[in-house]
């Protein structure tokens, strides 16, 4: 297979202050763990989070949970785009999305009162009131 690099067995005998010598990186200690390095979904979360709330949506986790939302049938066709509330409230908003195939649009928009129903359950209150297509 072939020899393992060894960082002592190399940096030997150099001097630390020349261009030869190799550092191992170490991580910041704020940024270690003590169960080890965490999950890159776990790290995404906080940036996704971010950008969730700068572009309406109250709570982030209806973008995670969407199948368990809308459904399998319907998160097949829409996915939510953002969530409009009027100015200083949370509560009785516009849910947007995308279809995924303009041509159901007609066939789509007529289980709108289901998925405000099913985000409302979501939510635990009447969070949006209609739902619009962002096309």
């Amino acid at each position: 297979m072939g020899k393992k690099f060894n960082l002592s067995e190399y940096n030997k005998g150099i001097d630390e202050m020349s261009e030869d010598y190799i550092e191992k990186p170490i991580a910041p200690l704020e940024a270690r763990s003590a169960f080890g390095p965490s999950k890159v979904g776990n790290s995404l979360m906080h940036v996704i989070k971010g950008f969730g709330k700068k572009y309406g949506f109250a709570n982030v986790d209806i973008i995670e949970n969407w199948k368990e939302i809308a459904g399998d049938d319907l998160s097949l066709k829409i996915t939510p785009v953002k969530i409009s509330f009027p100015f200083g409230e949370r509560k009785n908003g516009v849910l947007w999305v995308k279809i995924k195939n303009a041509s159901l649009s007609s066939v789509i928009q007529y289980q709108f009162p289901m998925v405000v129903d099913k985000v409302n359950t979501y939510f635990g209150y009447n969070a949006i009131t209609s739902v619009k297509i962002k096309y």
